[in-house]
């Protein structure tokens, strides 16, 4: 089997309408809440890649209030879907 996508995307939200419309299906990260779309059925991957992040801040401002709980909340959901040790940030 050689892999050959018809289509390519590089934001994967834009994967959800093609999805529903029965346009195929798509390998998205597991950023989002998934299930929580209708008409879409998640499948984890059994030993799926690895899927790093990085959170880009300035060298010379300080984080703002809004800023460390836009990290916190991004480490709460990193751990939520990689388990606590493999979420560092």
């Amino acid at each position: 089997v050689v892999l050959s996508p018809s289509l390519e995307i590089d934001v994967s939200i834009s994967a959800v309408g093609f999805v529903q419309a029965g346009l195929g299906i798509a390998l998205v990260d597991a950023l989002l809440p998934w299930h929580q779309f209708a008409g879409l059925a998640v499948r984890p991957l059994a030993n799926g890649p690895e899927f790093p992040i990085a959170l880009l801040t300035s060298r010379t401002r300080a984080l703002s209030l809004a800023d460390e709980m836009m990290r916190d909340q991004i480490r709460a959901a990193c751990s939520a879907v990689l388990g606590g040790d493999r979420a560092r940030a």
